[in-house]
């Protein structure tokens, strides 16, 4: 039997021990709860990064059966040497807390398809938070219950086209080490006027500085959400993640014999709820649906990452070549839900020109629309002299929005282009009596 101890560090310091799950002889082995990591061992520390809901959560209770070592939140860093660190940055979702404490990363990936809706389900679950107070008094509550389909519906028609994109730039940021998509002072990484996000056509994008200055931000493995959490195929995947930790310092990972052992074991015994849970509310709900188009939009994004990282640069790279085999993947079971969807059309409703300003003005109701207000941004003092030219670009499209055509009517009459014209014309006199 195998029993590997170190210093636990408490907040106040009290001096205890800590166990790491245990190796017992043919392959058995003991589940064990994990614990901190000593303040003083100074760790080789490793952030496990993931688009939103793509399955940390059960990446992070297989490394804590694996490791025995407690996985901090990128929400609740302290600003110790934690060892690891789980986190959704450069998604607007995630933050960069952890400053250069870090050495290497892990990468976790899910088909877009699940991990899209399940994140609307733990936003929704956060009633919508986005700042850090409202985000962190949610956290120990997650993944218990579903979202309304009719918010789902709401979510999916305006923010789908903005998260496809994002599930796809996170992997392009650690894969090619920073690349920044958003603009350099859109501090929330949210591509909302006065900003937008960068281009397709303007590749290569700028480097965030946090991979240059603060961590090697490559992947050292990457690991499938669908892979990990399947019992035919989750030990193998803990190994993947395994060979990166074994042997860093701080880092204590059970033999390989042991793996297939604690897989099983840390389904059993960890209590908290995790993605595998979630996924089959999702499922056995039948709502979180997409459209056609939606899929059809899906499935062109994976075909189109799993050609860029199949070849030239990428055709050798062993972390590249696991997700080509993970695209190649969620291609089939796109296209066979796409078939699916196209053998059984659901009922499409009519056209609606009012539609497009309810959901802006849906999400502006539940604290998620304008997160650049002119009002709030006016007021930060040091922030205000940077971006206040963006915001005078911007007035004449915010003009023309707030009397936009999909509106419908103003004091009943029907808006034309004429009007606009107008509107516009009198941009200047306007600012000159404001």
């Amino acid at each position: 039997m195998i029993i590997l101890c170190l210093p636990l560090w408490t907040t106040i310091k009290n001096v205890m021990t800590r166990k790491m799950s245990i190796s017992l002889p043919d392959g058995d082995c003991k589940w064990t709860e994990p614990t901190p990591l000593s303040i003083d061992s100074k760790p080789y520390g490793t952030l496990l990064a993931s688009y939103p809901a793509s399955g940390m959560r059960t990446a992070w209770q297989q490394i804590e059966g694996l490791t025995g070592i407690e996985v901090g939140d990128d929400y609740a860093f302290s600003g110790e040497l934690a060892g690891i660190i789980k986190t959704t940055y450069p998604h607007y979702e995630g933050i960069w807390s952890h400053g250069s404490t870090l050495d290497q990363v892990i990468m976790v990936v899910r088909n877009p398809r699940w991990a899209i809706p399940s994140f609307h389900v733990v936003i929704s679950e956060m009633n919508y938070a986005q700042d850090w107070e409202g985000v962190y008094s949610f956290i120990d509550s997650l993944f218990a219950q579903l979202a309304p389909n009719a918010n789902w519906i709401k979510w999916r028609d305006l923010k789908f086209e903005d998260e496809i994109n994002m599930w796809a730039w996170h992997i392009d940021y650690w894969m090619e080490q920073g690349s920044q998509y958003w603009h350099a002072l859109d501090y929330e990484r949210i591509g909302q006027k006065p900003f937008h996000f960068m281009n397709e056509n303007s590749r290569p994008w700028p480097k965030d500085q946090h991979c240059i200055d603060d961590i090697d931000c490559f992947p050292k493995a990457l690991i499938m959400y669908e892979k990990l959490e399947h019992y035919l195929t989750g030990p193998d995947e803990l190994r993947k993640i395994a060979d990166v930790l074994r042997g860093k310092k701080g880092m204590t990972v059970l033999p390989d014999e042991s793996i297939n052992c604690i897989w099983f074991q840390t389904f059993v015994h960890h209590m908290a709820p995790n993605d595998v849970d979630m996924e089959g509310k999702i499922t056995d709900s039948g709502n979180y649906n997409f459209t056609n188009a939606h899929l059809e939009t899906i499935l062109d994004k994976l075909d189109m990452m799993k050609n860029k990282y199949s070849q030239g640069k990428w055709a050798n790279v062993a972390v590249a070549m696991d997700l080509v085999s993970s695209l190649d993947e969620y291609i089939e079971d796109t296209k066979e839900e796409l078939a699916e969807a196209y053998q059984n059309p659901a009922p499409t409703p009519a056209p609606d020109p009012y539609y497009p300003q309810y959901l802006i003005e849906w999400y502006a109701s539940i604290g998620r629309g304008n997160r650049y207000g002119y009002e709030k941004v006016r007021n930060m003092t040091g922030y205000w002299p940077l971006v206040k030219d963006l915001f005078n670009e911007t007035e004449e499209r915010e003009i023309l929005q707030s009397f936009h055509p999909a509106v419908g009517y103003s004091s009943g009459n029907i808006i034309t282009p004429a009007f606009l014209t107008c509107i516009v014309s009198m941009l200047p006199i306007m600012s000159f009596l404001t």
